[in-house]
């Protein structure tokens, strides 16, 4: 305590390790059934506690939370004893406001966080789900998580090869041509508008693109020498209106410059111009293109054939 009011550090020196290696106990008996010798041993194999306990202070640790309320089961497997834990008091308990919240932030979240800390929050949802008695927050929880659906380990292994710069070919299904093969040198996967792409340069158009991770069915092939990406990398700067209702949270790569009462000015680069178009066509009639006027040509350009499509189409 006395080095944290110095320097406001926090450290495992603050830890209480009693309390430490009761949740820790805790913790790996809502794993799984184990042993005193597997207790034992993990206590002392840990990064902070590094210590050496008997097997009556682990007894001690497993009544003590039997005392808490936690129904410890006995399974007696051969001459060994192992112990789980089949119920306990700190099953979560949440209102259907409370899971509101839990569904507003958690998609909120998604449009801006990266991939990796979002697969980890996702993690984290998994873990506790188990203890969650709302069986619709569950429900609603997997359905708006931009991985429902997909191949987690495809998922992982497009990180890598975007890690490394590969160069890749994946089989995927277009929605103009079906399906095919398409060689592309992983740059970026990535979340946008809720739903998860494999960006990187396109070979066979020669320029960079993003590809749904839904429609890509396999990875064909891996060429293991890392490419180098020289994509010019677009920079745009806009202006949107201030929403009292909604509040503007910047993606990955973009920049609020500067701030008013009425509106933001973001600055936002990208390698890919057609997600930087649909990103600024997202916030529809209350942006405005500052900068460059290529791109706010090309802006106006879309608008006017969507527009037309709507008038024909009528």
């Amino acid at each position: 305590m006395k080095n944290f009011m110095e320097n406001n550090v926090i450290t495992h020196n603050l830890m209480s390790f009693s309390g430490f290696k009761s949740l820790y106990i805790f913790s790996m008996l809502l794993e799984g059934p184990k042993t005193y010798k597997e207790i034992k041993y993990a206590l002392e194999s840990h990064e902070y506690l590094h210590e050496t306990v008997s097997i009556d202070t682990i007894r001690i640790y497993i009544n003590s939370l039997k005392n808490i309320g936690c129904n410890i089961k006995k399974t007696n497997k051969g001459h060994k004893a192992y112990y789980s834990i089949d119920s306990h008091p700190f099953e979560l308990a949440i209102n259907k406001q409370q899971a509101e919240s839990i569904l507003k932030i958690f998609k909120a979240i998604t449009n801006s966080i990266d991939l990796s800390d979002f697969m980890e929050l996702y993690s984290f949802f998994e873990k506790f789900e188990p203890y969650i008695q709302d069986e619709d927050l569950k429900e609603d929880i997997k359905n708006i998580s931009p991985l429902s659906g997909l191949d987690l380990k495809l998922i992982n292994d497009l990180q890598k090869y975007a890690q490394n710069k590969n160069e890749i070919t994946i089989f995927y299904n277009s929605a103009n041509s079906g399906h095919k093969n398409i060689d592309i040198i992983a740059d970026k996967i990535h979340i946008n508008n809720g739903k998860i792409y494999l960006s990187g340069y396109n070979s066979e158009h020669e320029n960079y693109g993003s590809f749904l991770v839904s429609k890509i069915i396999k990875v064909v092939s891996v060429n293991i020498g890392n490419r180098s990406l020289n994509v010019p990398e677009y920079v745009v700067k806009y202006e949107i209106l201030k929403n009292d209702n909604e509040k503007f949270v910047p993606i990955e790569n973009e920049e609020i410059l500067e701030e008013d009462d009425k509106k933001i000015l973001v600055e936002f680069r990208s390698k890919n111009k057609f997600d930087l178009i649909q990103r600024i066509l997202i916030h529809a009639n209350k942006c405005r293109v500052v900068s460059p006027e290529d791109i706010k040509t090309e802006v106006i350009s879309v608008l006017k054939k969507m527009k037309e499509g709507y008038i024909e189409g009528n």
